[in-house]
């Protein structure tokens, strides 16, 4: 940026809303942990609206991305996740006491799917 103002919120916009669908986060969703309206994220996604640096951290802490991500992530396009997609990412984020809770939730529920499928 060399010294100059941040000033790329479409960018932003986009990566935001990438960063809340890969994990299958719903507007409502970053809104509450955020302590965000519904109406201010969806303005920050569609880049009409700028945002301050707690709003910024609040994000990442909410998404658990780091702020280099949100703000100067690499190529920027709109993209919509697989089901598949959304759980390796959230699995991707998880610490190990996080892993042992899925793994224990999936280990409960597995039996089940044939039920399911029917």
């Amino acid at each position: 940026m060399d010294g100059k103002e941040f000033n790329d919120w479409k960018n932003f916009g986009i990566r935001v809303k990438n960063a809340r669908n890969s994990t299958g986060m719903t507007v409502e969703t970053l809104a509450e942990k955020s302590h965000r309206t519904e109406n201010f994220i969806l303005r920050i996604e569609s880049g009409k609206k700028s945002c301050s640096i707690h709003t910024l951290y609040q994000f990442c802490k909410s998404m658990n991305i780091p702020a280099d991500d949100l703000l100067f992530g690499g190529k920027v396009e709109e993209k919509n996740y697989s089901d598949k997609e959304i759980i390796e990412n959230m699995i991707n984020k998880c610490n190990e006491k996080q892993l042992k809770i899925v793994k224990d939730v999936l280990i409960a529920i597995c039996h089940n799917f044939e039920d399911i499928s029917k």
